[in-house]
């Protein structure tokens, strides 16, 4: 995506303390946008790169919730933000027809001393004044965003937002399929960017059960190829898919530790483990001894495989061991007996 560079800023998950910064990098790069970082403060980063990118970032990312352009950057005090309000350039941005709407919030521990409300409302009145537009909270056809944060105060214009319930829609109980393992969207999401999974190539999942991260890469674009050692699981994957209106390249029951396939772009997948999930009376590090030399084999120099395991599996020695280099690395807790890593590896 090319384009003159601008400052956007994009709001990530708090969810998780890397995964999602990590994720809007990794999304960059799959888009081949030439960007820069500037800023990075607890849910806000701040990035030079063209406006263009902005509605597919936000499409496409598992932990990133909206963007759009910077208008401004202040110290978080009222006086410096209504100095920097009315030296806004409104030309192109706000007419006399438009209707807006300015929304501010705060993140992370930043000082209470500045009302939110009162800013809303401050910024509001400035911009009207310099545009002639009007404020119209319940039907804005323009949205603009605040955000105090290691005080200092952003402002700009929201271009994309995540559609409300989406998300919710593709929880694992709402599939037509469940299973205990499965792993929610977001996080299935988020791997299949790591991997730097593009639109119309072939991602393969080599333990795909009932097809969560299938369906989070069917929703970026890429052809997916799932395979388990369950035939009930391929059923399941099969009929999660379908009630998405994704057909697969493929779904073949085999073992992962002997991939019946040459190829594939890239790899995102999450091993059995655990009492929710058949290991096939092995452990994860044997499965993983056993499937890491074939991931290598069927990736070419420089692709991607994103594998999620319990932390200390020593799973980026094995990967060293077998042609991948650790590019990233990750640890979400899930529960008191288990915490995952999730290591994104470079084919080497």
């Amino acid at each position: 995506m090319n384009g003159d560079a601008s400052r956007l800023y994009f709001v990530v998950s708090g969810e998780h303390p890397t995964l999602p910064k990590a994720e809007l990098l990794a999304i960059l790069e799959t888009l081949g946008v030439s960007h820069s970082i500037e800023t990075t403060s607890y849910k806000l980063v701040e990035v030079e790169a063209p406006p263009s990118c902005l509605q597919e970032v936000v499409r496409r990312g598992g932990f990133v919730d909206e963007g759009g352009t910077v208008l401004l950057r202040s110290r978080a005090t009222y006086d410096a933000i209504a100095d920097s309000v009315k030296m806004v350039d409104v030309n192109g941005r706000l007419s006399k027809r438009d209707k807006f709407s300015v929304r501010v919030d705060r993140f992370g521990e930043d000082t209470d001393e500045v009302s939110t409300v009162k800013l809303e409302s401050t910024v509001g009145a400035l911009l009207a004044d310099k545009s002639g537009a009007k404020v119209d909270l319940q039907r804005p056809s323009k949205l603009f965003r605040g955000i105090l944060t290691g005080g200092d105060f952003y402002f700009g214009q929201l271009i994309q937002s995540r559609v409300r319930g989406s998300v919710r829609s593709r929880l694992p109980r709402k599939r037509p399929v469940f299973h205990p393992s499965t792993m929610v969207p977001k996080l299935a999401r988020c791997m299949v960017n790591l991997s730097h999974a593009r639109e119309g190539h072939v991602l393969l999942d080599p333990f795909c059960g009932v097809g969560g991260i299938l369906i989070e890469a069917c929703l970026v674009g890429s052809h997916v190829v799932g395979v388990d050692a369950l035939t009930k699981m391929l059923r399941g994957a099969r009929r999660n898919l379908a009630h998405f209106g994704f057909t697969p390249l493929g779904l073949i029951r085999g073992d992962a530790r002997s991939l019946p396939l040459e190829r594939a772009d890239a790899i995102a997948t999450d091993p059995p483990y655990g009492t929710g999930a058949s290991t096939l009376r092995s452990t994860t590090r044997k499965i993983l001894e056993g499937f890491l030399p074939h991931a290598r084999n069927i990736l070419k120099a420089g692709n991607k495989a994103v594998v999620a395991s319990p932390l200390g599996t020593r799973t980026s020695d094995l990967a060293e061991a077998n042609g991948f280099r650790i590019l990233d690395r990750h640890q979400v807790y899930v529960h008191r007996s288990l915490t995952r890593e999730i290591l994104v590896m470079g084919a080497v």
